[in-house]
């Protein structure tokens, strides 16, 4: 095909897409949250071997189960929970349950592997389906849906979000100043990352989908004002679930009273406002995200309790949002494009039960000296480095897109350049890492 009609027949995939279930949505990410669980507790020493493993036990699969495998996601959930299930088993005379939950909330060095763990997973996810999104082999159920629905996608921009909120640095009097300073950097960084982006699709006339965030709008710029407004409202209040509450029961207002309609209208797309209604609206959405997983921090962070009662209030919190998200989602079906209540009550929700199973499988292997939880290689890697990882992906995404028209490529073509993107990402990262070049 020439160019044309390539971008045509790219762009026509993308429209239309109604997603899938919200069960087989988040069975997607559970596969790979548990394949990176069996790989935390096994016992590898030698660090080359780790990272062999790390990549046939998590990226591979991660690539099948999004690709080849996808109609399969059921039975490759069994498949690892099994595996998981037996490597629990192997040390259980090593594992004192009741001994370690009822231990003081103490992590070691004041570090919580789960949230390492979490970010690395959701940056790796993503990284890989910024890419598989643009093969045909990737299932059109599981990209961004055009209006409402679930899909893989859309929660991935979600946990997005939610993983920034979980890295929040509490402001008091004495680090006021530092936290400030870092996070208007940060904000700045994004916003040039987000001009960037937006320049150089229109200059190389890349194939983009308006009506995701809108002409001039990318993820880039919602993750910016989301982390400014963050900040702003932290800075004023540190009572975070009320202004999460606060902040999402305004946004359903606005949308209710006809921010919903104008952006699901034919409106021309001549202001700046109305070219990118999608991006606009959605932002404060996404603060109610951010703040809650500011909050679910908060609570992770408690040494005032002991670890049955943090897993107690994590499984209560989950099985609470899980019944808001289905009632609410009863009322008004859930929209990635709006961030409304419904798609932010699924998101916390999916983030929810990932911390408690994380959280649980974390302390019952710390809990004894022959046993432990040990984040991913990888995933550690990637968390250290997590926007320079996405960066990284993005421009090798453009690379390839530019140069193949990756949907007239073959099943065994796409595997082969999934498996060399992803070897080539978290090499690179890896690299900068030990270089100590970070963003």
């Amino acid at each position: 095909m020439n160019n044309t009609a390539y971008k045509e027949y790219h762009e026509s995939f993308m429209l239309n897409n109604n997603g899938s279930t919200a069960v087989h949505t988040c069975l997607c990410i559970y596969f790979t949250l548990q394949c990176a669980l069996l790989c935390a507790i096994k016992q590898i020493r030698n660090n080359t071997k780790r990272y062999i493993s790390e990549y046939l036990i998590i990226i591979l699969p991660m690539i099948l189960a999004h690709t080849v495998l996808s109609d399969y996601i059921y039975e490759l959930n069994i498949a690892v929970f099994i595996l998981l299930t037996y490597e629990i088993a192997k040390n259980y005379n090593n594992i004192d349950v009741h001994k370690t939950l009822t231990s003081g909330n103490v992590y070691l060095n004041n570090k919580i592997h789960l949230i390492t763990c979490l970010r690395g997973l959701t940056y790796l996810i993503t990284g890989l389906c910024i890419l598989a999104v643009d093969f045909r082999d990737f299932p059109r159920h599981l990209a961004k849906t055009e209006k409402y629905g679930y899909s893989l996608m859309d929660t991935g921009v979600g946990l997005f979000v939610l993983i920034s909120g979980l890295v929040h640095k509490d402001v008091n009097k004495n680090n006021y100043q530092t936290v400030l300073k870092s996070n208007t950097k940060f904000v700045l960084i994004l916003l040039l990352l987000g001009i960037v982006r937006y320049l150089s699709v229109k200059k190389l006339d890349y194939q983009v989908h308006v009506s995701e965030y809108g002409v001039h709008w990318n993820f880039f710029f919602t993750l910016a004002i989301c982390k400014l407004f963050s900040t702003i409202l932290l800075i004023l209040s540190s009572r975070v679930l009320v202004l999460c509450i606060v902040v999402i029961i305004s946004h359903e207002l606005f949308l209710y009273n006809g921010v919903q309609d104008w952006v699901f209208s034919d409106t021309k797309r001549i202001r700046f406002i109305d070219a990118n209604r999608e991006g606009i609206s959605s932002s404060l959405g996404y603060v109610a995200l951010y703040l809650f997983a500011a909050y679910l921090k908060k609570e992770l962070m408690k040494t005032s309790h002991n670890r049955y009662c943090i897993l107690r209030n994590l499984l209560s919190s989950s099985v609470i949002l899980l019944i808001i998200s289905i009632a609410v989602n009863r009322i008004r079906p859930i929209s990635r494009t709006l961030a409304n209540a419904g798609y932010c009550s699924y998101i916390s929700t999916v983030l929810a039960f990932g911390v408690t199973i994380i959280y649980f499988i974390e302390v019952i292997f710390q809990g004894n000296k022959k046993t432990r939880f040990e984040v991913p290689l990888i995933l550690a890697a990637i968390n250290n480095n997590g926007l320079l990882y996405f960066l990284i992906a993005n421009l090798s995404t453009g690379i390839i897109n530019l140069t193949l028209q990756t949907f007239l490529v073959s099943s065994p073509t796409t595997f082969v350049i999934l498996n060399c993107y992803m070897i080539f990402t978290i090499y690179l990262t890896i690299y900068l890492n030990k270089k100590g070049i970070k963003l």
